[in-house]
């Protein structure tokens, strides 16, 4: 009989504890799973590197702990990618809908399977997991729909954009994020200027990327 062995990642004890329920009550013949989860990057990736996983299902908004490499659940998919490339079948399940953000996802990471939590029901859940088990990928409807829209920004939002977004958040003044970053004040300023033209940020300051950047899930 195979063994399929799954990580569920996901700070909320709710959500892990239904997840965990469905999928461990698949039945699907010659299979057995085991499921296991986490509640943090930081864990979560020690479990992945001191064990062998089959399959992730990953959120991506995560509190960021002190002297974390990981600012989001995005940081942490590319990394399971980057080190395990298809010997890990990765799903992102999230609440984030952002057109823009859901794109810089699928070219970040490139997942290989995005659900939505909003519409995704423990039919679809096990529907998702065993399409991405024999024939890749799986996306939901609200990502299918995105995807099929044909309207994809060429422009990507990347880790180090990420990393100046949240120096930004903590409070981090701009002419110090170098210290942060590993970036010349002006690429940064250069990079700051670049995401309010992603964001459509026409006015205002710092406080009025972050907050464009809040609500389409970045920080």
């Amino acid at each position: 009989m195979r063994t399929i062995k799954i990580l569920l990642i996901d700070d909320h004890p709710l959500i892990l504890e239904g997840y965990q329920n469905v999928l461990s009550r698949l039945e699907i013949p010659e299979i057995n799973f085991i499921v296991e989860t986490s509640d943090n990057c930081e864990q979560a990736w020690q479990k992945i590197v001191s064990d062998n996983y089959d399959v992730v299902f990953l959120d991506i908004n995560f509190p960021v702990s002190n002297n974390s490499k990981f600012i989001s659940g995005e940081d942490l998919g590319a990394e399971i990618k980057k080190e395990f490339g298809n010997n890990i079948k990765l799903v992102i399940l999230t609440v984030i809908e952002d057109p823009l953000r859901v794109q810089n996802i699928l070219r970040n990471v490139n997942p290989d399977g995005f659900l939505v939590k909003g519409e995704t029901n423990s039919e679809e859940l096990i529907t998702c997991l065993k399409k991405i088990i024999s024939k890749p990928p799986f996306y939901g409807a609200t990502i299918s729909k995105i995807l099929q829209s044909g309207v994809m920004n060429p422009q990507v939002i990347d880790e180090i954009d990420r990393q100046i977004l949240h120096q930004l958040s903590l409070g981090t003044k701009t002419k110090d994020i170098p210290q942060h970053v590993h970036l010349s004040l002006r690429a940064v300023e250069d990079r700051k200027r670049r995401l309010k033209d992603i964001m459509n940020v026409q006015q205002g300051g710092n406080k009025a990327l972050l907050e464009k950047a809040r609500k389409s899930g970045y920080i």
